[in-house]
């Protein structure tokens, strides 16, 4: 190895491994970074819900042509008595959060545009291939640093037998159907249906929409295309063929010690649902890997590295707490009414103060004195709210 050149290895090539490079090689001034992706861009790939929050995390123009498809004002909440009722039913509370900087993408285009443009910068791509356990040896010794995005379990823990470490998944269906969504093509839809987890509907535009729903309560169908598919007729979505449905795990989080984020030995970092982060809430995991990837080469880029674990943690601290409350309000309750007056309390607040601000939504939640009485007259909600503040 050349001294004087820093080299880095990113395993993983989708938002949070290109994040990584673009790290890198802008803020770390690394300039010789290989990506290792275990498939080819211009293949059909796991596409998640394809909503990004905060799209200025993404150096990329925001045109049709980037994947940047749809520039939506924010995102619905609706509360249903649960997954059972009559078609027709209403909501019992539907409550708009507002996402100036979100869009709903193509994210396999994105993927591809932005890996595009950092191969036109130098970055090394070699895609089409897993890494074996081998040739990961091989990597940790030849590369300066290595940062694994490769999604939970990582390679990491994997090629160390240590997978049990992460304490918890949830699962998500989605794909993308064709029909009519004009009349909410600027408000996507997230369905809380009386289960520990959600469903949505993210148009992309007036005609084609990401559908999809996850669980991350212990709770969980013995078929899941079923009640994808039983999830898609109750919010009047068509209905998805299962050859184009993805199903992924990913993080409960925090799901990971953030002590095993770093190996100091091998100079190896974890981000994004590798170092599982994901909001246990919510999801939100491709904004939170761009900004795990940015922290870390920050942190490189002042010779302050070995910081990285404290600082991811503190990093998503605020979401993991509100997460933390939020998901109690239906664990310890299982009351539709509750969660459905905690949502409304939202109307009007933006992503980031419902996901990364806590204080501002309990001010919310106690200026409506009935929630707020019946979430703390609880001793399992005291517990949630004591240990997500402590």
């Amino acid at each position: 190895m050349d001294d004087t050149q820093p080299t880095a290895a990113v395993l993983g090539g989708s938002v949070s491994g290109l994040a990584a490079a673009t790290g890198l090689r802008r803020l770390a001034g690394v300039d010789r970074v290989t990506v290792y992706e275990r498939q080819e861009y211009d293949e059909k790939r796991v596409d998640c819900g394809e909503a990004i929050n905060d799209a200025t995390l993404v150096p990329l123009e925001k045109t049709p042509e980037n994947g940047f498809v749809n520039d939506v004002d924010g995102f619905q909440l609706r509360v249903y008595e649960g997954a059972d009722r009559p078609r027709d039913a209403g909501p019992l509370a539907a409550s708009n959060v507002r996402c100036e900087p979100g869009y709903v993408c193509e994210r396999p285009v994105v993927e591809r545009r932005w890996a595009a443009e950092l191969e036109a910068r130098g970055v090394e791509f070699r895609t089409g291939r897993s890494v074996s356990p081998s040739e990961y040896a091989d990597i940790v010794e030849t590369y300066d640093y290595v940062v694994d995005a490769t999604g939970q379990p990582s390679l990491t823990l994997k090629a160390s037998g240590e997978t049990r470490e992460y304490t918890g998944d949830m699962v998500a269906l989605n794909a993308t159907v064709e029909g009519d969504f004009s009349a909410y093509a600027n408000w996507p839809r997230i369905f809380f249906e009386g289960y520990v987890g959600y469903a949505w509907v993210f148009p992309k535009s007036d005609r084609h929409a990401n559908v999809g729903i996850g669980w991350a309560g212990d709770r969980r169908p013995d078929d899941y295309f079923g009640a994808l598919e039983a999830a898609a007729e109750r919010n009047s979505v068509p209905v998805p063929d299962r050859a184009d449905v993805n199903i992924a795990t990913i993080p409960r989080g925090p799901s990971l010690d953030p002590a095993r984020t770093y190996v100091p030995e091998h100079n190896v970092f974890l981000v994004g649902d590798a170092a599982g982060i994901a909001n246990r809430y919510q999801g939100e995991g491709i904004c939170q890997g761009i900004r795990s990837a940015y922290l870390l080469a920050a942190l490189i880029a002042d010779g302050n590295e070995s910081a990285y674990p404290r600082k991811l943690y503190e990093l998503m601290r605020s979401e993991y707490r509100l997460a933390r409350l939020m998901r109690g309000a239906w664990v310890e309750h299982e009351d539709p009414d509750l969660l459905a007056s905690v949502a409304a309390a939202l109307e009007g607040l933006t992503i980031d103060d419902v996901t990364r601000r806590p204080a501002t939504v309990m001010r919310r939640v106690a200026s409506r004195p009935s929630a707020a009485i019946e979430l703390l007259a609880d001793a399992g909600t005291l517990r949630r709210l004591y240990g997500a503040y402590t």
